[in-house]
Parts: C-alpha cells; sequence; structure tokens
C-alpha cells in the first residue's frame, strides 16, 4: 500500500487520537454527503471506531447549528472525513467540548492543527484511501478494500495509489488500467462505482440509507439497484441536453441544469472524462442558493483557486476542492454577477 505525504499532520498525531478512545466518551463521525468517497471514507473509518453518531453533511452545514447538535449529543470526540473545513468557527466551538480528527484531501489554506484538533491531510489521494491507510495500521480491513477502489475511481485518484489499485483490482478479477479510458473500460470496479453513485444521488436527503445497505462482501449493495434505473433515465436525457446548451467559456463550457435529481456532479465528472483538456463549469439553483462545480482532468488550471477569484466579495459565498475538481455556491442575487465573471474570464 502506497504511504500518503502529509501535509498536514502526522501519523504520530493520528495514533494519539485513536489511542484516546474509550467506550466512556462519545464519538460521533461526520462525513460528507455528496459523494462515494464521503460515504466510503465513513464505512472505513467507521469499522474501526464504532461511532455512537453518524452524519452524512455538506460543506455549508458546518456550522455553528452542527458544533450545538454535537455538544447536546454529549459528543466528546469528533471524526471528520472527505470534508473541506473553512469555517473557523465551528473549529473553534466544537474544540469546547471535543477533540477533533478530521482526515481530507482538499486544498488548505491554514492548517487546522492544534492541542484539540488533529488535522490530516494529502492530497492526490481521495479521502476514502487516507482513511484507509490509517485506521489499517490499528485493525485488519481488508475486507472493504474494493470499497476504498471504488471510492478511489469515483474521485479520479487513482495515480498515487497504483499498486493498491492493480492488487485490488486482481483480488477481485478485473483489470487495473491506469488512464482515464481504461478505468471505465473495466469489467467490474467501473459500473460498480457508478451504481453506488448513483443510488447516493436517489437517496441525497438520506444517505445514511446507502450507508447502512453497503455491505462488506464484493458488490454487496443491498437492494440499491430497484432506486438506480431511475436517475440512470434522467442522466442519459441530459446527455443531448448538454451538447445543446453548453456554453463556450475561457477554454471550457459553462452549463447550467435543471434537473429532478441533483445530478450535476455526476453529469460534469462524466463529461470531463471526456473534454479531459477544458475547463467544465456546471451551475444550478438548489433551494435558495446557486451551486457550482468544476472540473478539469489534465491539471492545468487550479479549480480551487479559480473558484475563489469567482465568488471574491459575495456575502455569504463559499468554495473549496482539490485541483482538478472544485464547487462553490452563492446567494442567487449574486447568479447573475457570477456569470457575468465568468464569461468575462481572460
Amino acid at each position: 500500500m502506497e504511504k500518503p505525504e502529509f501535509l498536514a499532520g502526522s501519523e504520530k498525531r493520528f495514533g494519539n487520537f485513536i489511542s484516546n478512545l474509550n467506550d466512556k466518551e462519545k464519538i460521533a463521525l461526520i462525513s460528507h454527503c455528496a459523494d462515494l468517497d464521503g460515504i466510503v471514507a465513513a464505512k472505513v473509518a467507521n469499522r474501526v471506531i464504532n461511532a455512537d453518531f453518524i452524519k452524512f453533511v455538506d460543506y455549508d452545514d458546518i456550522n455553528l447549528g452542527l458544533a450545538k447538535e454535537l455538544k447536546d449529543n454529549k459528543i466528546k470526540k469528533i471524526i471528520m472525513t472527505d470534508l473541506s473545513i473553512n469555517n473557523s468557527e465551528f473549529i473553534k466551538e466544537a474544540e469546547k467540548f471535543a477533540d477533533i480528527l478530521i482526515i481530507d484531501h482538499h486544498l488548505f489554506s491554514s492548517d487546522l492543527n492544534s492541542g484539540k484538533t488533529f488535522f490530516m491531510n494529502s492530497e492526490g489521494f481521495c479521502a476514502s484511501y487516507l482513511s484507509y491507510y490509517l485506521f489499517s495500521k490499528i485493525q485488519n480491513i481488508d475486507k472493504i478494500d474494493w470499497l476504498v477502489a471504488c471510492a478511489s475511481v469515483s474521485d479520479w485518484c487513482y495515480f498515487k495509489n497504483q499498486n493498491f489499485m492493480k492488487n485490488t483490482y486482481e483480488k477481485y478479477r478485473d483489470k487495473f488500467i491506469p488512464t482515464i479510458e481504461g478505468i471505465r473500460e473495466s469489467e467490474r470496479f467501473w459500473k460498480l462505482q457508478d451504481d453506488l453513485s448513483l443510488a447516493i444521488i436517489y437517496f441525497e436527503d438520506n444517505v445514511k440509507r446507502v450507508y447502512d445497505l453497503i455491505g462488506e462482501d464484493f458488490g454487496d449493495i443491498g437492494n440499491l439497484g430497484r432506486y438506480i434505473s431511475e436517475v440512470r433515465k434522467e442522466i442519459n436525457e441530459n446527455l443531448d441536453e448538454f451538447e445543446r446548451e453548453k456554453k463556450e467559456i475561457r477554454d471550457g463550457y459553462f452549463w447550467e441544469l435543471d434537473t429532478k435529481f441533483r445530478i450535476k456532479s455526476y453529469l460534469i465528472n462524466f463529461f470531463s472524462s471526456r473534454f479531459i483538456n477544458k475547463t467544465l463549469i456546471f451551475g444550478n439553483v438548489d433551494d435558495n442558493i446557486y451551486t457550482i462545480s468544476s472540473r478539469r482532468q489534465d491539471g492545468k488550471v487550479n479549480l480551487p483557486e479559480l473558484m475563489k477569484g469567482l465568488i471574491e466579495g459575495f456575502e455569504g459565498a463559499n468554495s473549496g476542492g482539490h485541483f482538478k475538481a472544485a464547487g462553490a455556491f452563492v446567494k442567487l442575487e449574486d447568479k447573475e454577477e457570477f456569470e457575468r465573471r465568468l464569461f468575462n474570464l481572460r
């Protein structure tokens, strides 16, 4: 298994946090709700820690309200995976009643490590692999290696852990080819991670259902298959919509979509694997905010920096991500100005 280079935190500090866990203190596990990496990272961590409280959230849910919920539940240890945390108020408030472990792979602007917070970050690996690497030192969790491989594919993070990917594919009678085209041609893993991603979309308001239905044996996804076809139908309908409605921006395309299911991230990942050298930015109205996703597979654009610049000065806006994939949200009243900035990029 490849050893990540941690840009923040250390394996020693991780070990210190884990060694201080005990049955007398309640543990909360908080992970990203929007994609397979968040679900699997939580699955990996909980295989070892057996959390008392599990919650899946999006970036804008990391606020003082979440801190209060954890405090009210008498949580003393918080483990967070696959979450880019920019809200320092949440950290400061949560540190008043709990120790915090954060395992993440997004670009970060400040090191969150303190006497109460244990921040582990490494780029180029998905959060599921980082969790798997770390928690494997505590307990043998090889049985769910297939889920970690699926998350690596789903997050397009399979270059730095190629030995792990190759060995895992071979273990389950598949062939690992470390190219975008090769990954899509695999016999088992591509479809499996794709199905799981669609299940998460279907149960967007209760992704804990997906988490609970995923078993440990390879390919065990319970009865999730019955819900996947409905999401796939809408995805297929929108493939042609993109070709008709996409608008040119600097070195890429912008598309605003309106769908029943939240399939924006799925669609932008799909098209980014075909337009490898293009910047893709997709937007949609979601309740009272405008959400934006961006992708660029050839790595020639720093997407977190691009998103940060596009939303600069907007009240209540936020952005984050990793180099080839980033997201943001703004208030609806700032949507028009955001798009003006986007089309005026030089």
